[in-house]
């Protein structure tokens, strides 16, 4: 049950800059990793949060505020949730566009074409325990009623795995980790489906 003191509301472009620091915090730096790869390209004058913020402002990426609620004490973001109905399969370019790290999770999201995707669950660590996570996931689940439901999780969060499970969601897939030059925790990303 949701604290009484946090409320949820539907994301604005104002909330881009949470948006991007709540998906580094579900990847475990995957997302500012990837920021810092492309703004090397850029020039050292581009600040990788700004890539970051920039792509959630704007409706393309997966966590972009056109597809995100978020929740709220007091006026401030306190986490977010991210999803999206994974319409047809990613192509052979999306394969070979994408930098290796993202690969496996291509992969995954390619076994659960037709479902609702629970792209980004995220609470800031110090609002977590207070049923934020739960209830944003809900309200994802209510968005397209009678859908399956699918999230990738990393095999190292145990705490969320340990969520997911609690409310109805069972692993269907999983893939190595391609980390490459990141450093995140954990070997495997798992595919569950509610």
């Amino acid at each position: 049950m949701l604290n009484p003191t946090y409320t949820s509301r539907p994301a604005t472009y104002e909330d881009a800059r949470h948006l991007a620091r709540l998906v580094n915090l579900a990847g475990d730096g995957l997302a500012y990793h990837h920021w810092q790869t492309l703004a090397a390209g850029y020039g050292d004058d581009i600040d990788p949060w700004a890539i970051g913020i920039r792509r959630a402002a704007g409706d393309k990426a997966g966590f972009s505020y056109t597809k995100s609620m978020v929740a709220e004490k007091d006026g401030k973001v306190t986490g977010c949730v991210s999803s999206y109905m994974i319409d047809a399969p990613s192509t052979e370019k999306d394969h070979a566009g994408a930098p290796a790290v993202f690969r496996p999770l291509l992969e995954l999201e390619d076994m659960v074409v037709g479902s609702h995707h629970v792209n980004v669950l995220a609470v800031y660590p110090e609002h977590r325990g207070n049923g934020i996570g739960s209830r944003l996931l809900a309200q994802a689940e209510g968005l397209i009623e009678g859908a399956t439901m699918s999230l990738i999780v990393s095999n190292a969060n145990r705490d969320a795995r340990r969520l997911y499970e609690r409310l109805g969601y069972r692993r269907h897939a999983s893939r190595p980790k391609i980390k490459g030059d990141w450093d995140g925790p954990g070997e495997a990303w798992i595919l569950l489906v509610k």
